[in-house]
C-alpha cells in the first residue's frame, strides 16, 4: 500500500501538477528571500492562512503580488518595477513578443524615448486592459462542497 503512495506521489510530481498552497520556506528559497521579509510580503498579498498547527501560502496570491518586483543585482533589495522593456514584457506574461507590442499600443502603454530606440511598457496601464480579456466563473451544476460561494 505504501509502496502505491509514493508511486502516485512520484507520478504526481512528474506530470507537473503544481501545487496551489505552500510553506513559507519553499516561498523564501522561491523568492531568495529571508523568511521575515518574505513574510511581510505575503501578508500584504493577503496570501497567509493560519492553520492550528501550520502555516500555508496561497501560491496563486503570491505570485500576482510580486510579479513586479525585481531584485536589484548585488543587493538584498527588491523594487516594484511599474515600467518594462518589450522583452521582458513578453517573458512576464507569455505573450509573444509581436502580440505584447500590439497589446500594449492599444492599451496606450507605450512610451518611447530617444527618438524611439528605447520603448517601455507602464504595466499598470496594460494590467488594466488585460482585465478586459478575463472570463468570468462559470457556476457548476453539482458543487464538489457545501460551502460558502465564491471559496
Amino acid at each position: 500500500m505504501a509502496h502505491l503512495q509514493r508511486e502516485e506521489a512520484k507520478k504526481y510530481m512528474l506530470e507537473g501538477i503544481s501545487k496551489r498552497y505552500l510553506r513559507i520556506e519553499e516561498i523564501a528559497d522561491l523568492w531568495d528571500m529571508e523568511q521575515e521579509v518574505c513574510m511581510t510580503y505575503l501578508r500584504a498579498a493577503g496570501a497567509v492562512i493560519k492553520l492550528p498547527r501550520t502555516t500555508l501560502i496561497h501560491k496563486e496570491r503570491t505570485v500576482k503580488f510580486m510579479k513586479h518586483l525585481y531584485k536589484v543585482p548585488e543587493t538584498n533589495k527588491y523594487v516594484q518595477k511599474k515600467f518594462v522593456r518589450i522583452g521582458e514584457g513578453s517573458i512576464i506574461y507569455s505573450i509573444g513578443r509581436q502580440r505584447f507590442v500590439e497589446m500594449a499600443r492599444a492599451a496606450g502603454a507605450v512610451y518611447k524615448f530617444n527618438g524611439g530606440g528605447t520603448v517601455l511598457v507602464n504595466l499598470d496601464l496594460f494590467d488594466e486592459y488585460m482585465e478586459q480579456f478575463r472570463i468570468n466563473a462559470i457556476p457548476m451544476k453539482h458543487p464538489l462542497y457545501a460551502g460558502r460561494s465564491g471559496q
